[in-house]
């Protein structure tokens, strides 16, 4: 390894709003009550500019903490995707009982990259899986698409709990090579128990967490 390497860490997920730019702000929370059984109710907040909107999804638990994860940035009813990180997620029935096919794409600024020895991208996909009798994780890997296809049990529905990690690696110069990292909490229902949000840290992330009270919030119809 060259001794002059450097290795810059960038965390793709960091949100910062400009003040002086903003012109409201649009809570949109699920308004059902989070169930005793669930740990997380997923909601969205809107952040409006005179030219733009930022999409932010909020993990919130019980006890209040609320925690980002996907986000979009629109400008003229279009998500800019070298600004957004987040996923789509397709799920459907199998021919298997309590088995489930789905299909998840990741997007982020490096979602055309082109790969070659310079530039590596790995993404990983965890995703848990239930019987009657357990629960029980799987992992796949992709080093050269975006999108994954995958197949779950879950006995009890079509329930998904998962998280989505991305690591890029570019050469950018001789003596110096840029890492990137995602993390991405999925699921596909409005409450969760995704214990995977505890498992990565998210939790303990403190560019993830978000203090609601201090955004100036107006609700929306």
């Amino acid at each position: 390894m060259k001794n002059l390497l450097l290795i810059f860490l960038v965390l793709f997920f960091t949100i910062s709003c400009k003040n002086e730019e903003k012109k409201y702000v649009s809570k949109n929370i699920n308004s059902q009550k989070l169930d005793n059984s669930k740990k997380y109710l997923r909601s969205t907040l809107n952040i409006n500019y005179s030219d733009a909107t930022e999409e932010i999804e909020l993990y919130i638990s019980k006890k209040k903490d609320t925690i980002s994860n996907q986000y979009k940035l629109i400008r003229n009813n279009k998500i800019d995707t070298l600004e957004s990180c987040y996923y789509d997620l397709k799920i459907s029935k199998s021919n298997k009982p309590n088995f489930y096919r789905g299909v998840i794409t990741l997007h982020t600024k490096y979602e055309n990259l082109k790969l070659n020895k310079k530039n590596k991208r790995t993404i990983d996909f965890g995703y848990c899986n239930q019987n009657k009798d357990s629960v029980y994780l799987k992992y796949i890997t992709s080093k050269n698409s975006t999108t994954l296809n995958f197949e779950f049990e879950n006995y009890k529905g079509a329930n998904l709990n998962g998280i989505l990690y991305q690591l890029t690696q570019r050469d950018t110069t001789k003596d110096m090579i840029n890492l990137n990292q995602v993390h991405l909490l999925v699921d596909n229902l409005p409450q969760t128990n995704n214990f995977l949000l505890e498992s990565y840290n998210l939790d303990k992330d403190k560019s993830r967490k978000i203090n609601l009270k201090e955004i100036k919030l107006k609700k929306t119809n």
